[in-house]
Order: C-alpha cells, then structure tokens, then sequence
C-alpha cells in the first residue's frame, strides 16, 4: 500500500528519526481487591495505542500478557 506523501514525492518516508519510547505506569489496586500484604501498586509498561480510538496497549510484566 503507497502512502500519500510516497506518492506525491515519489520516494519512500524516511522514519530512521523516530526513537523507541517505554513509559512506566503504575496501577493503584483498591483496598477491596487486595488482600493483607499485598502490594498496592502493579508496575505495567505503556506499550502503544491502538487502531481504536481511546483505547491503548499496556504491557503486565509480571503475568506476561499484554491488556488493551
């Protein structure tokens, strides 16, 4: 599939300037879902948003699964 901007200069984008970004997010876990000594936040990693507005992927490091 050409893109506009190919096909109006007739070459291919260059995206070598893009960088490679992670953001942390840490997750509050409410007293009622969290047992005694359970942590109270969840690391997760920011992964990318999605084709669907609104919505975005995170990464759940510790089950190993991706949650959109």
């Amino acid at each position: 599939m050409i893109k506009p901007e190919e096909a109006f200069l007739e070459r291919k984008s260059n995206v070598s300037h893009f960088t490679i970004f992670v953001a942390s997010i840490y997750y509050h876990v409410s007293k009622e879902s969290r047992k005694k000594l359970e942590l109270i936040l969840e690391f997760w990693v920011f992964v990318g948003y999605t084709k669907s507005p609104h919505k975005y992927c995170v990464y759940f490091p510790s089950l190993r699964m991706k949650i959109v």
